[in-house]
């Protein structure tokens, strides 16, 4: 059993005729999977030897995350709706009435002038952010813009950016029923790419979203801030298409070694032709000679499948 190149928390078994056999680390917690059901219990056995485990059977409740297993429909649901109702009581919000979306685009957050280090202590506005961001890595692809826009400001925020990270809880009350659910499907991993242009009002830098579906189901998503100052919206389209690349580069690197087979190139889709035309055409004139070097790394991830 050797650790992954692309992931080292995860050991792989060799496969032989199409036997799977995984071993996933995550800090003191330790999952098997495989569709061999005689190595589970052996390596149980195994592990038993070395450690002293505590068996939690079938995977049901992991790391704040409830697994629902059905078989004869093949699917797999992760939600976290118990993560969010503690979330919920512990900020007094288990009455709140539920928002619609988890930011609002007429509310404009800047980071305060002066600092008043006594209205901050009046709001847990560290701790509600740091809570969500779980969430957001977790099993809630919908909110790790708003969580990633709220982190810049935990240094120095007031009851304005505090009333808006709770809108994101309160957005969390509606939706806390959503899921995660993977099926088998023959459709192959597709990414999509996007980038809000220039949106950050304290620098004026653009953010960047990215995720790719799997198994009917997002499994890897991404937001966060530009490094850079993009001088248009496709500069900044095509900042995030690189980050999208970064990431499907690593998923087939992963995915290949898992399944030998997998050799697939991954389609990243993006909704700005100027961007598209940037990847494809390495031609440099005004507009695009004072990009990064480090940004024309997705046209060679595009020229090489």
């Amino acid at each position: 059993m050797k650790p992954l190149d692309a992931d080292p928390c995860v050991f792989m078994v060799p496969e032989e005729n199409g036997i799977l056999k995984l071993l996933v680390v995550y800090v003191d917690d330790t999952f098997l999977l495989s569709n061999d059901l005689t190595w589970i219990p052996t390596m149980k056995t195994e592990l038993a030897r070395q450690f002293k485990p505590r068996d939690l059977e079938r995977i049901n409740y992991a790391l704040g995350i409830k697994f629902t297993q059905n078989e004869k429909e093949g699917t797999i649901t992760m939600t976290q709706r118990l993560y969010v109702m503690k979330l919920l009581k512990r900020f007094g919000m288990l009455d709140c009435k539920p928002a619609p979306t988890p930011m609002t685009p007429s509310v404009k957050l800047a980071k305060p002038i002066k600092v008043d280090e006594e209205e901050m202590a009046n709001f847990s506005y560290q701790m509600l952010v740091g809570s969500m961001m779980y969430l957001a890595v977790a099993t809630r692809p919908d909110i790790p813009y708003a969580v990633s826009f709220l982190s810049q400001f935990n240094p120095c925020y007031t009851v304005e950016h505090w009333k808006a990270a709770k809108r994101v809880l309160r957005y969390l009350k509606g939706t806390m029923d959503l899921a995660l659910l993977l099926h088998r499907t023959g459709e192959p991993i597709l990414g999509y790419a996007d980038a809000d242009w220039g949106v950050c009002v304290v620098d004026r830098k653009s953010y960047t979203g990215f995720v790719f579906k799997f198994g009917g189901a997002a499994i890897s998503w991404e937001a966060k801030k530009q490094r850079t100052v993009a001088l248009s919206s496709t500069e900044a389209e095509y900042m995030g298409l690189t980050e999208a690349a970064k990431e499907a580069i690593h998923l087939r690197h992963f995915l290949k070694e898992i399944d030998g087979s997998f050799t697939s190139a991954i389609d990243v889709y993006n909704d700005n032709v100027g961007a598209q035309q940037l990847v494809k055409n390495p031609v440099l004139h005004a507009r695009t000679k004072h990009i990064d070097i480090r940004h024309h790394f997705v046209r060679e991830a595009c020229t090489n499948g």
